[in-house]
């Protein structure tokens, strides 16, 4: 199911104990990004009411990926950019460029970046090739629209350029093996999908 056609709100029916089946199926319905905490606490909940338990930790407050030990204000963050610079050589605009990006992940790009030579994405944007090639590798990405319209803000922008996407496709075909016959595939249903379902023109 493309990612659009889901309801983005959320909620969990529950299919009660019926004929031979003897217990009951919740299902979890939409839902998105910015409030699945919100939901699994809330089915947890649910599920442990009726276990008869309490719950016993809350979610609420637990930081996690690049929220995870953000700096909380302005000196934490020129400590963070300072030690980070330090360990991965990059220009403390980077590092704040990434943090920003990223959050606390930032770290491991960078030094990713730093084993890798980290090529800028040609055009108007601060990207490099290395940054492209670690989320291709780490988050979770199969196919070439997840790089440039989920993972990244490129898509969004509306600067992306047809060199930039087939720039963004070598680095990701690279990273996860794909021969040129996905690769090209990859790159004619990405065009597609932005030409025509989000009337994108390339510069």
């Amino acid at each position: 199911t493309a990612p659009g056609l889901i309801s983005r709100d959320h909620s969990a029916p529950v299919m009660e104990i019926e004929g031979n089946r003897n217990w009951p199926i919740v299902s979890l319905v939409g839902g998105k990004w910015t409030t699945f905490r919100g939901f699994a606490e809330e089915v947890a909940d649910m599920l442990l009411s009726r276990l008869g338990q309490p719950r016993r930790v809350s979610t609420q407050s637990l930081a996690i990926g690049g929220g995870r030990d953000f700096p909380a204000d302005a000196a934490a963050r020129a400590r963070w950019i300072s030690g980070v610079t330090a360990e991965t050589g990059a220009s403390p605009a980077r590092a704040e460029a990434l943090l920003d990006r990223y959050g606390t992940t930032a770290r491991l790009i960078l030094a990713h970046e730093a084993e890798r030579q980290a090529k800028p994405l040609a055009g108007p944007f601060e990207y490099t090739l290395a940054e492209i090639d670690w989320l291709a590798r780490n988050e979770r990405v199969v196919h070439l629209t997840d790089i440039v319209m989920r993972r990244t803000a490129l898509a969004i922008t509306g600067r992306l350029s047809r060199s930039n996407l087939e720039q963004i496709a070598d680095a990701a075909a690279a990273a996860l093996t794909w021969d040129a016959g996905r690769r090209e595939k990859e790159l004619e249903a990405t065009s597609k999908e932005l030409t025509e379902r989000h009337r994108f023109c390339f510069e």
